[in-house]
């Protein structure tokens, strides 16, 4: 096994008591010395290129400091700050929302079972006749004005229904997401 001795004199490096440019030169000549010109010339640009990057090197090291996570008791103290207390007017309007929502959210409830209902009970039926759940339905929209769509296909049925009742679960998802004590 071959050591190698580094020495500092007066910011200039050596290996084995030369510099460290001549080091490197010394050990490549002494690998190869049937080099050209234009070889030696390149290897010892290298040479150097290699020796000035050792020099200016350093490795940097970084103390990193663990940070401190806040307490219970600090996030508590910082969420009061945060929201200031609600007056009278602001409780009673909170109050008043949420028991919006609440009627909203029970009526998509109401919907979506009673679809659910009338589902299962024309399977029952379709089961017995051996026909589509929803043939014999009449499918009715009607506005203010006394005008109306009516539809018996079961196709349309069967779609309208099950777009009803995603629209209703999404809708419930929306409400209950809203519903909470905290402003």
């Amino acid at each position: 096994m071959k050591t190698t001795v580094i020495e500092s004199n007066k910011g200039k490096e050596k290996v084995n008591g030369m510099p460290v440019s001549s080091a490197f030169e010394d050990k490549a000549k002494a690998e190869n010395p049937a080099m050209s010109a234009e070889q030696q010339k390149s290897l010892d640009e290298n040479v150097q290129k290699q020796a000035e990057q050792t020099k200016t090197e350093v490795p940097k090291v970084e103390a990193e400091q663990p940070k401190a996570e806040p307490t219970k008791s600090e996030i508590k103290a910082i969420l009061v700050e945060e929201k200031p207390a609600l007056n009278l007017e602001q409780t009673l309007k909170k109050i008043k929302d949420l028991g919006r929502l609440s009627n909203q959210r029970d009526k998509l409830i109401e919907t979506t079972d009673t679809l659910d209902a009338f589902e299962i009970a024309q399977m029952d039926e379709a089961e017995e006749t051996n026909v589509n759940h929803y043939q014999g339905c009449t499918l009715i929209i009607k506005d203010d004005t006394g005008r109306e769509f009516k539809t018996k296909n079961p196709f349309i049925i069967d779609k309208t229904a099950n777009q009803i009742k995603t629209l209703c679960y999404d809708k419930l998802g929306e409400v209950e997401a809203q519903i909470s004590l905290t402003l």
